[in-house]
């Protein structure tokens, strides 16, 4: 059987080959596929999203600090411009600048005196699958694939075919950290031998930042 020479030429057979391991009919449901996808924790190969929506009505993309910011004010449903500064530890500038889109957008309401919660932030994406791609070092590979949970609700390693047996001797410490394993030949046949459970990301904050990057590839498609 022929086997993959890069982990480029693996990451494009599986771009092509995917809806086995989604969970979802991919025919009937929208699906986004993101590549080399960096918000802080590595580069994930591919992260499909199953979407519920396309709208892209925000007037500006929000980036990681101004997650945080709409994350305390969510969480305190109202919190003083100096409780901002204290937890945050920011400038002026900075903590109003993020204030300012997320007036914009109606996710908060801004006084003289307290910043409150109005609008639950809204996600485009009902389910995630961020995808570490290796040749054969599955070590390595989970994890990283482990790191992609804070902004994802499933991570998954999959391997060319020709290396899968060392992952699946050790597949235990897969179903421990609750991350996928699958393997990949280059004919684009896919075995899923774990399906990870699906959670909810480990970082609120992280997980707006992949919808943002959801939005952001929407609106290039659209110009």
């Amino acid at each position: 059987m022929p086997m993959f020479t890069t982990e480029q030429q693996l990451v494009n057979t599986l771009k092509q080959n995917y809806s086995s391991i989604c969970g979802w009919d991919t025919s009937k449901c929208k699906t986004k596929i993101l590549e080399e996808v960096n918000l802080g924790f590595g580069i994930a190969d591919l992260v499909i999203t199953k979407m519920k929506g396309t709208k892209t009505a925000q007037s500006s993309y929000l980036n990681y600090f101004d997650a945080i910011i709409y994350k305390i004010i969510k969480s305190s449903k109202e919190v003083s411009f100096e409780k901002l500064q204290d937890i945050t530890k920011a400038d002026t500038t900075t903590i109003n600048r993020s204030l300012n889109k997320l007036v914009k957008d109606s996710y908060i309401n801004k006084t003289d005196s307290l910043i409150k919660f109005k609008t639950t932030y809204r996600g485009l994406e009902s389910d995630s699958i961020a995808i570490e791609a290796k040749l054969k070092n599955w070590k390595r590979a989970l994890n990283q694939a482990f790191r992609y949970k804070w902004f994802a609700k499933r991570t998954l390693v999959v391997l060319d075919s020709r290396y899968v047996k060392p992952a699946l001797a050790n597949i235990a410490m897969f179903k421990k950290m609750n991350v996928g394993l699958a393997e990949i030949n280059k004919c684009g046949i896919i075995k899923l031998h774990f399906n990870p459970i699906k959670s909810t990301p480990i970082d609120y904050s992280m997980w707006i930042l992949l919808n943002e990057e959801l939005r952001k590839s929407l609106s290039c498609q659209k110009k």
